[in-house]
């Protein structure tokens, strides 16, 4: 697995396509979190705003194919997400950043989002930061 992070509107997408996509033949298809299903995700290639998917399953609109989740996020998230393809793309939006939110829901999306991502790099074969375009490899 590869992962890509880096700030909102910062090029992903583009890096992602010019460097990491494969052949012009072969275009890259992706898996919106803010859309799609927990089997769709689960299998997706490419996928973006993993960010928004976390928050999906944290706010109970997407379960592990059909059960309620046991937790904010479930081992099973991480679990099926290295069983998946593997060389699949996940790209997120960094959610640390920037003022700590009021709100005690914001709060827990952006430290569980945080945490799986670093549980994330750890595991991936290849961690990419974008800024402006600019993709940093740091692992």
């Amino acid at each position: 697995m590869i992962l890509v992070t880096g700030g909102s509107s910062q090029g992903k997408r583009e890096f992602v396509r010019q460097y990491l996509g494969g052949q012009d033949t072969e275009p890259v298809v992706w898996t919106e979190g803010a859309e799609a299903s927990w089997e769709e995700f689960m299998d997706g290639r490419f996928c973006r705003d993993f960010q928004l998917f976390v928050r999906r399953v944290m706010e109970g609109s997407v379960v592990p194919y059909g059960h309620e989740p046991e937790g904010p996020v479930t081992e099973q998230l991480l679990e099926e997400l290295f069983a998946g393809p593997e060389d699949r793309v996940l790209v997120t939006d960094e959610t640390g950043c920037g003022i700590v939110p009021a709100d005690a829901f914001e709060r827990l999306y952006r430290e569980e989002t945080g945490r799986l991502c670093c549980r994330i790099a750890g595991e991936a074969e290849e961690v990419w930061r974008v800024c402006c375009g600019i993709g940093m490899r740091i692992k």
